[in-house]
């Protein structure tokens, strides 16, 4: 699969970093360069992209789809949380611009096999940081019933994350749960 992204309200945030030829721009969410394509197109052999993103492919396509570009660029496998202390040790200072496009691209989401997507069957992974051990199914199969319960109502502030849980909770013990789509139907069949 192609990792395709269409960048949103490009006008307006292209229109909003005031992009200047020689300028510094970070992008804390690279994924596909969607967003740095454009400002790299609008930068001189002076300007710099200086690129983050957790997902080792949007590294990888981003340093494909950039690497004719006439400008800097710098790309970090990284968290962007951790951004701050990576300009300052490799020199930079001074920015012009940052961008941050939060969320789950589509990419990840139509990606069976990352287990974001709920429409396509995949392995429960769900992990941006494909390096990382912890991934969902760890989470689904082994946290106790209230740390689910927590899980799902501060960071996804789901109304019914006692019932999903409780519902999980239920399912593992008849065996792990393996795939987006089993867990699907225990999200699904725990609404009213």
């Amino acid at each position: 699969m192609e990792f395709k992204h269409v960048p949103i309200m490009l006008d307006e945030v292209i229109a909003g970093l005031n992009i200047q030829e020689d300028g510094v721009y970070v992008d804390l969410t690279l994924g596909g360069a969607g967003h740095s394509g454009v400002i790299a197109d609008r930068l001189s052999k002076d300007g710099t992209i200086i690129g983050f993103d957790k997902d080792k492919t949007a590294i990888d396509v981003s340093s494909i789809r950039l690497k004719d570009k006439s400008c800097h660029i710098k790309l970090f496998n990284s968290d962007f949380r951790h951004f701050k202390e990576i300009l300052i040790s490799n020199g930079i200072e001074k920015v012009d611009g940052i961008l941050a496009d939060l969320g789950v691209s589509s990419y990840q989401i139509d990606e069976g096999k990352r287990g974001f997507s709920y429409m396509h069957d995949g392995p429960l992974d769900m992990r941006m940081d494909t390096s990382s051990s912890l991934n969902a199914s760890y989470i689904v199969n082994n946290y106790s019933e209230q740390a689910l319960i927590d899980i799902l109502y501060r960071y996804g502030e789901e109304t019914y994350a006692r019932s999903i849980a409780r519902n999980i909770v239920k399912a593992r013990s008849n065996g792990a749960i393996s795939t987006t789509q089993e867990l699907r139907r225990i999200v699904e069949s725990s609404y009213p």
